[in-house]
């Protein structure tokens, strides 16, 4: 059987964040936090404010995606009195004062954050926060879930450095859990890259579900395969009468996060697109040419899957030609 674990292994090296991409977001990012810093110091009297990083940067699970614009998520925390918080809009109205001028490009007021631009193909996405200022105790990020500003929802709890700390359990002596999570995102942004109109699921859910059903193996091929068989088997209603659902593991997990991906168009090309990756990865594993293989995979995760280098052993190939120039002279003689 074709085995491709290492070329998994470079694959994983070409997607995932190098290191001066990570030192650009962190400088722009301090940037960002001191812009706010100053604000807080100059106008809020009643409000304090902190900084917790989320998201895949955290967890250190960020792929290279095809369209090379690059992000970082800053939890931007508000600390004040009850009877102090204020509006959704007027919390947004803040961050986005404090860094409007932080770069050329005006900056965005998105539902659940203030997206800062750079030209440099990435942007600063800054989630805002409201947490009571408990004066007797001094919050850990560990106490009660903190508010997100959400602009169509209002002040809703949600506790991404939880989350964190969930995942960092669920990875903890597990490196190739991180690639697997890295290979679905990579699945994700080709399939998307294909067809724009393309609905796939959120990072956070590829994550959640990689976690919930990883299946380890000495390779990388393998255990990518019988982690998508296990999602599919949890997942696909079609075919195993389960919940298409997906669950938070950590604040409101009443909250399917597949909901918004289940619009009939959406939820068949999610399932259709997971069943013909497993029908592949069952095919390329059993395979013997490598070169062929490679292709089996390529075809899911792009051009960026490494299959130039990819080699089939000759002994194995004279071995099957010579199998099958034996298997026509014996053919030959019986006829």
């Amino acid at each position: 059987m074709a085995d491709l674990h290492s070329t998994f292994i470079d694959f994983n090296d070409c997607i995932k964040q190098n290191s001066s991409k990570k030192k650009q977001l962190k400088t722009s990012r301090n940037s960002v936090r001191t812009d706010i810093r100053k604000y807080f110091n100059d106008n809020r009297d009643k409000h304090t404010v902190s900084f917790k990083g989320q998201g895949s940067y955290m967890m250190n699970t960020t792929i290279e995606p095809i369209s090379k614009e690059f992000d970082i998520d800053d939890g931007v925390y508000i600390f004040g009195k009850e009877e102090d918080r204020p509006s959704v809009q007027t919390a947004h109205n803040w961050i986005y004062d404090a860094v409007k001028d932080r770069t050329s490009s005006e900056p965005l007021d998105k539902n659940t954050c203030v997206r800062v631009r750079y030209k440099n193909d990435y942007h600063v996405d800054l989630p805002i926060y409201y947490v009571f200022d408990r004066s007797e105790n001094q919050y850990t990020f560990l106490d009660e879930p903190p508010l997100l500003a959400h602009k169509s929802k209002g002040w809703i709890e949600s506790d991404p450095y939880k989350f964190k700390l969930w995942f960092d359990e669920q990875a903890k002596d597990k490196p190739q859990l991180k690639r697997i999570v890295r290979y679905l995102k990579a699945w994700s942004d080709k399939k998307q890259e294909d067809n724009n109109s393309l609905r796939f699921p959120s990072g956070i859910v590829f994550t959640i579900l990689a976690s919930e059903n990883y299946h380890s193996d000495e390779r990388d091929d393998v255990s990518l395969l019988e982690t998508l068989k296990a999602i599919q088997n949890k997942i696909d209603d079609k075919k195993f009468f389960t919940s298409y659902s997906c669950y938070r593991p950590t604040t409101d997990t009443s909250e399917n996060l597949l909901e918004k991906y289940s619009a009939s168009t959406t939820k068949s090309n999610f399932l259709d697109a997971l069943d013909n990756f497993i029908i592949s990865g069952d095919q390329a594993i059993e395979l013997e040419s490598k070169k062929d293989a490679c292709a089996k995979w390529q075809k899911h995760l792009g051009d960026r899957f490494p299959c130039s280098n990819v080699t089939d052993d000759e002994s194995k190939s004279s071995a099957k030609k010579f199998s099958q120039v034996e298997s026509i002279l014996i053919d030959n003689r019986s006829a």
